[in-house]
């Protein structure tokens, strides 16, 4: 990553011990670290996703991931809105969906949109070696070379089904969620799920506020519908660290 626009003062949790959070990752392969950034940077992250993200839409379709930026959703008519909702629904009924709103900051560095810089900064943030040394001896992957962005809003009726991130010719060493939502309600959903060999859920995490879900991949997980009545943005900054 180029360091150029590198100014911001992104900082992890001082207080975090990386050996001792390294020893209860060990065991299953996945932990949530509580408090990972400090209060001033959970903060201003969260500030510019609630207020200066043009979020786009992210589902399936025959098998292919889709994306239309914010712009483009503005442009659709409603039979092609209703079209959308039924590729969501028949989707989900046949297999592996997905449906939930997002910004991805890789294409839009690369791409020089230049319409969320901060993002733009914090992408570069997650590749300096403060932040490449913490996931390495987290998890014991010493390979670990680089890490993508991108952010998520889940809003009622949103939902990832069952998938386990296992795309062998992109390089993943872990998965990583930093949740930036400032209050949640347990019956609200939204939940990061994992999933034992008897298809039963064997931990489920709620999206606190400044955490770090992280782990190994592949494991099987989903995030579990936002309720139709959930009143809340669930927001979070999402991608995979990577040894190649």
């Amino acid at each position: 990553m180029s360091g150029h626009l590198l100014n911001s003062n992104f900082q992890l949790n001082p207080n975090l011990n990386v050996a001792d959070l390294a020893k209860a990752y060990a065991g299953a392969k996945r932990f949530q670290v509580q408090n990972f950034l400090t209060e001033s940077t959970a903060n201003e992250l969260y500030n510019c996703l609630a207020t200066q993200v043009p979020w786009g839409l992210a589902y399936q379709h025959e098998e292919k991931p889709i994306y239309h930026r914010a712009e483009a959703l503005q442009k659709l008519s409603s039979d092609e809105k209703k079209n959308i909702s039924k590729i969501l629904n028949d989707g989900a009924l046949s297999g592996f969906q997905y449906a939930y709103n997002t910004y991805p900051i890789l294409d839009a560095y690369i791409q020089k949109w230049g319409q969320v810089p901060l993002l733009d900064r914090f992408l570069e943030y997650i590749n300096t070696e403060e932040m490449l040394n913490f996931v390495r001896q987290l998890t014991g992957r010493p390979d670990v070379i680089k890490g993508d962005l991108q952010a998520c809003r889940y809003v009622a009726g949103n939902y990832l089904k069952v998938h386990t991130d296992d795309v062998q010719e992109e390089s993943r060493v872990c998965a990583f969620v930093i949740n930036l939502t400032p209050s949640w309600e347990k019956d609200w959903g939204g939940y990061l799920q994992f999933y034992d060999d008897r298809e039963d859920i064997e931990q489920a995490f709620i999206p606190r506020f400044n955490t770090l879900n992280i782990f190994t991949v592949p494991q099987s997980h989903s995030v579990s519908y936002v309720a139709d009545y959930c009143p809340a943005q669930r927001f979070t900054l999402t991608g995979w660290f990577r040894f190649a």
